[in-house]
């Protein structure tokens, strides 16, 4: 299950100068991981396809330059990160919600399956 997330070029910007940012917090494993999103976003035109993973590595990439920015004085800009931040949360959040019944259905399925088994 996929969210498609329409980015304009300035918010673009944003999430590959966190995201560039934030990948070196990363162990190799996580960076693995991290680095499919990175992807995505880099070869993005104006919309991507997301997963709920992809959007938390987006959105701790956005809080991370955020704070970055605020200890460096750049306030303005630290508040642009972090908004755009809990935006793209609240998409993840709603995202999470509908897909939920349909995760719900296929652990039942997946349960019902060894139980017979």
């Amino acid at each position: 299950m996929k969210e498609t997330i329409k980015l304009s070029i300035f918010q673009k910007d944003m999430v590959i100068v966190a995201m560039r940012n934030f990948r070196n917090t990363k162990d190799r494993m996580g960076q693995k991981l991290f680095d499919v999103a990175f992807e995505k976003v880099r070869k993005m035109n104006k919309q991507v396809e997301l997963d709920g993973m992809e959007m938390i590595y987006i959105t701790q990439s956005l809080r991370f330059q955020s704070k970055e920015f605020a200890q460096e004085g750049k306030k303005e800009v630290s508040h642009l990160y972090r908004n755009f931040g809990d935006q793209l949360e609240e998409v993840r959040k709603a995202f999470q919600m509908r897909n939920l019944p349909e995760i719900l259905k296929n652990k039942k399925a997946a349960s019902a399956s060894t139980l017979t088994a």
